[in-house]
């Protein structure tokens, strides 16, 4: 189970560093997604934070209506 992470914030806010496992879990707080999203989101496109948010949300489904 996911744990908040303390109140700090990353060294760097416009890139996802996931060889620290602290920055791991505060960036999967803050895109609402697992770390395996995570990592294939940063496969996929990087570690720009911009291009993650917009990766995460092409990949997720979109609500029923």
């Amino acid at each position: 189970m996911r744990t908040q992470p303390p109140h700090r914030a990353p060294a760097d806010r416009l890139r996802v560093n996931l060889s620290d496992p602290w920055e791991e879990l505060y960036w999967g707080e803050k895109f609402g997604c697992t770390s395996e999203q995570l990592r294939a989101a940063v496969d996929a496109v990087g570690v720009q934070v911009s291009d993650i948010w917009a990766w995460l949300a092409n990949s997720r489904p979109s609500p029923l209506r």
